[in-house]
């Protein structure tokens, strides 16, 4: 009788301690909604971005010469891929349901910073790109290297510090999470749950 009893205290002790560890629906539907949030803004830095270089680069290109006339064309049309993919981003966060059970929502953020941290890889390649432009325009005296060097690196350098700070911001956002989860571990043949005094 004494074993059984305390059995039950020990897995009554188990499974509270594994309850409040975990977030609740209302918890994690708000570090959904706000993950939402937070990405949607995101969107919206981005867009913006690139309606105003894609409308600066458009004067510019029509009243300036030389390589600067070619560092405003290339601002305007590397922008236009930005703005669409700014335009997507944010419609298919629009749609994107705040209701996700907990390994969903991990999911999402382990694949939103692995494509941020990816495109931060691909900033600066494009930034590289950009110097090497720049270099052979001088070395040619080729004016449109010259701008279009000048803007990549702009671009590059804009994406890379967007690419950094949302990561972060993901990051610190994730990290909600997993400080919930931090006392629950399982190794596949057991779960064991720490419960903090």
């Amino acid at each position: 009788m004494k074993r059984i009893f305390l059995t039950l205290i020990l897995t009554n002790i188990l499974f509270c301690g594994w309850l409040i560890a975990q977030p609740t629906t209302g918890e994690l539907e708000q570090i959904n909604r706000d993950r939402i949030s937070m990405n949607s803004n995101g969107m919206l830095v981005l867009g913006s971005w690139a309606v105003s270089n894609i409308v600066i680069g458009g004067i510019g290109m029509t009243q300036s010469s030389g390589n600067t006339k070619y560092f405003h064309q290339m601002n305007a049309a590397w922008n236009s891929v930005n703005l669409a993919i700014a335009g997507f981003g944010y419609y298919g966060l629009r749609s994107q349901s705040a209701q996700l059970g907990l390994s969903e929502t991990i999911t999402e953020f382990q694949n939103f910073e692995n494509i941020l941290l990816f495109n931060a890889g691909l900033d600066i390649g494009y930034m590289a790109l950009g110097a090497w432009l720049w270099e052979r325009g001088l070395r040619k005296e080729n004016t449109r290297l010259k701008g279009y060097g000048q803007s990549i690196i702009l671009q590059g350098g804009f994406l890379f510090a967007f690419d950094t700070v949302l990561f972060f911001m993901s990051r610190s956002e994730s990290s909600k999470l997993i400080d919930a989860l931090s006392h629950v571990q399982f190794t596949g043949t057991s779960l064991a749950v720490s419960i903090p005094f």
